[in-house]
């Protein structure tokens, strides 16, 4: 579990980390080696999630390489699916990350939403629901390993 108190916010009790696969810690339909290495930290303290609409049609094959529990939401739904999702793993226990328009209803349903630009921008819709964004996804991961860091931001 990560635990961190802010002050003017409250006690945040992760448990879980949804994040989005492309735009977000995969590019072009790789992962990205960086943000796999502190994934693979991050499950040490919280169980991970790489969800994903599958927009190149590879995540099938990247599966081995990427190491972690993959869900795949449907192309047509797939805002809605992945809030549904964080609803169902107790969003008060949950960090979510992401950059895409469909990636916004998870990052407000979560406890924690972390928007990230990255190297295909985001959608607007992020800078609106997200409690947090970041310029890359490497930042966001790492406030996780450091959580104290969110108190700098986001207290009251």
């Amino acid at each position: 579990m990560i635990s961190v108190s802010i002050p003017g916010w409250g006690d945040l009790e992760i448990q879980y980390l949804v994040i989005d696969y492309n735009g977000t810690c995969a590019f072009d339909g790789k992962i990205k080696e960086q943000a796999k290495e502190l994934l693979e930290k991050i499950s040490r303290y919280i169980k991970v999630f790489i969800i994903t609409s599958d927009t190149y049609g590879n995540i099938n094959n990247e599966v081995n390489t990427i190491g972690f529990s993959v869900i795949k939401v449907s192309k047509e739904n797939s805002g809605a699916e992945k809030a549904r999702i964080i609803k169902e793993l107790g969003p008060e226990k949950v960090v979510a990350i992401g950059n895409g328009a469909n990636d916004a209803m998870m990052l407000k349903e979560a406890g924690l939403g972390i928007g990230v630009i990255g190297e295909e921008g985001c959608a607007s819709f992020i800078f609106k629901e997200a409690d947090l964004i970041v310029k890359d996804v490497n930042d966001a991961l790492n406030i996780l390993l450091h959580p104290e860091r969110l108190m700098a931001t986001l207290r009251d």
